[in-house]
């Protein structure tokens, strides 16, 4: 309540601030009081809630022109057919938008309150309430008219009494909205005097702590093209399938624990279905049939399973509908351990299936994504990676962070004249070597190995991320592999080439000795460092100002090269790279 309170307070110190702005009174009668400005187009108006009435005749209306098109009332309790009498006669809006906004305060809404609104056919109407109070709606309070927007938002009913607050659908039959808003509500619930017809195209109910949406769903014509229901207390869902306008369906942040077949049939037009954070554990086989669905989020439920078993024990995937039209497909934050499902996927172009169970990648899984741009696997429990995975996509953005990868090449058997079997290394980046961009290996700590020969083979890479991945002497490998290509040159097309992330890394002795191959690679990029570790002298900046402590220590610096130049090995000394690196966080 205190909460309430204080909202409260800042209406009204909006609404003096908005009194002191405009400084004329142009109405003034037993219901409110209206200021206002000739040269602009908003009008303030404050009811006295100790006067019932509600009639206001708005015709000595004070005005040069009288075309102010936006009204704020705030603390008007009751409105009726009486409350905007001459409103049309005094304001010549036909064609224009007009604002009405109800700020606390609005406590009954009777029949055919906004009638007089009903003469400018040709205008765009948008009404918002913000924080009413028991806001009763009479049937039929909006009457038979036309109105591009409803916005209700905050209704205190629910908070004052604790009870859910009962929403009259009747008391929009007959009405036609382009848009409907209703938020943050409370607890509420829809009640209707008899059956109800609301001509809609896009409706939005969230944070409004609705258990049941059947007599909303029953209520609204089948014009309907968007259905946004997000952040409730949904378990289930009536049939939608009588929408075949519908484009677009947001159900997320409710309780829904499964998708039957009985929803969506045959809603050949819905191209986006967002069903993330649910409870869901079951979709059957044929949910999606006769759907052409672009996206599908089911982000953060409890699938183990992309598979399911038919009536006949036959195994099939509740994806299959969609094999030719997902473009983007999100199933992070389940417990999935396989995808082989996705190999028949034709038109995907991003994959997010990050935070599973998954611990292999088997060549097949995108063999039909010719498409796929976008993929993001992190936080899995991937160990193995076959070198087929990603063949005949186009991946630009590859995102493997805190998985439990320990190199970048596969060891595979092929047939060879030698032996029948023959180990060859390869790796799963070089079949996207000419499109990768992006590429993350952050927080996998079983990455132990390294090996650059590979990285340079990835000619428009731009950003590769190796952030608290533990450095080993395995981590600055050069080591060519059995490649169709014995060309070891460095191909990035762009200086000074692709960006080095190394934040949460703390460098050693072994980290500054480096080959000349692996200088040479280091060279022509640029490693971003965490400055806080002063021992990450390598990096030598040219910026005094984020120039690593121990550069300026010679005996260090001497120390090291006596340790690079030894005889136990050839090395180099890393310190003073030929093309300025970046040493600071960005």
């Amino acid at each position: 309540m205190f909460a309430l309170n204080f909202v409260f307070c800042i209406i009204q110190l909006i609404s003096i601030i908005n009194r002191t702005n405009l400084e004329n009174v142009c109405l003034d009668n037993l219901v409110l009081t209206c200021y206002c400005e000739d040269d602009t187009s908003f009008v303030s108006c404050t009811g006295k809630n100790s006067i019932k009435d509600s009639f206001v005749d708005w015709a000595p209306f004070v005005s040069a022109n009288h075309r102010q098109n936006s009204f704020t009332f705030y603390n008007l309790t009751r409105l009726t057919y009486l409350t905007f009498t001459n409103f049309s006669s005094t304001f010549h809006l036909h064609g224009e938008s007009i604002d009405l906004t109800f700020i606390n305060g609005v406590d009954e809404i009777e029949e055919n309150a906004f009638q007089s609104l009903h003469e400018y056919s040709d205008s765009s109407i948008e009404i918002k309430f913000v924080s009413p109070q028991n806001f009763k709606l009479a049937d039929y309070a909006f009457g038979h008219g036309v109105y591009y927007e409803i916005d209700i938002d905050s209704i205190q009913y629910s908070h004052i009494y604790k009870l859910p607050y009962q929403l009259n659908l009747k008391s929009m039959d007959g009405a036609r909205f382009y848009q409907m808003t209703i938020r943050n509500c409370g607890d509420m619930e829809f009640i209707s005097n008899g059956s109800s017809t609301i001509e809609l195209l896009e409706i939005a109910v969230s944070n409004c702590s609705l258990t049941n949406s059947s007599l909303l769903i029953e209520s609204i014509s089948t014009d309907l093209a968007g259905l946004d229901l997000t952040s409730n207390h949904l378990i289930a869902l009536p049939s939608l399938e009588n929408f075949q306008n519908l484009r677009g369906i947001d159900l997320k942040n409710n309780f829904i624990e499964e998708i039957t077949v009985n929803i969506f049939n045959n809603m050949a037009g819905l191209s986006r279905l967002d069903f993330s954070n649910n409870r869901i554990r079951n979709i059957e086989p044929d949910s999606f049939v006769g759907l052409r669905l672009a996206e599908l989020n089911l982000d953060n439920n409890r699938l183990t399973s992309l598979e399911t078993l038919t009536l006949d024990n036959q195994t099939t995937s509740f994806l299959y509908p969609l094999n030719e039209s997902l473009t983007l497909l999100v199933i992070s934050n389940n417990f999935l351990h396989d995808l082989s499902p996705l190999k028949h996927m034709t038109n995907l172009d991003e994959v997010k299936v990050c935070c599973n169970q998954i611990k292999k990648l088997d060549g097949n899984i995108f063999e039909k994504a010719h498409k796929l741009k976008s993929v993001d696997l992190s936080y899995n429990q991937i160990e193995s990676i076959d070198s087929m995975t990603f063949n005949g996509t186009i991946i630009n953005n590859l995102n493997l962070a805190g998985n439990r990868l320990s190199s970048l090449e596969t060891k595979e058997s092929v047939s060879s004249n030698k032996s029948l079997f023959e180990n060859q290394t390869s790796s799963f980046l070089y079949p996207i070597s000419s499109t990768i961009s992006s590429l993350s290996f952050s927080n996998c700590t079983n990455l132990i190995e390294i090996n650059w020969f590979i990285i340079i083979k990835l000619q428009t890479l731009f950003y590769l991320d190796l952030s608290e991945v533990r450095m080993t002497e395995k981590s600055w490998l050069y080591r060519k592999t059995d490649v169709n290509s014995e060309d070891s040159s460095i191909n990035w097309n762009y200086p000074p080439g692709p960006r080095i992330i190394l934040y949460g890394i703390r460098l050693t002795d072994n980290d500054y000795c480096l080959t000349k191959s692996i200088v040479d690679i280091l060279n022509k990029t640029i490693l971003i460092v965490d400055i806080e570790h002063p021992c990450n002298c390598f990096i030598y900046s040219y910026d005094t100002e984020h120039r690593p402590i121990c550069v300026y220590n010679q005996s260090v610096v001497d120390e090291l090269i006596l340790i690079c130049h030894s005889p136990s090995g050839h090395h180099y000394l890393l310190l003073a790279p030929r093309r300025k690196p970046l040493a600071s966080r960005q």
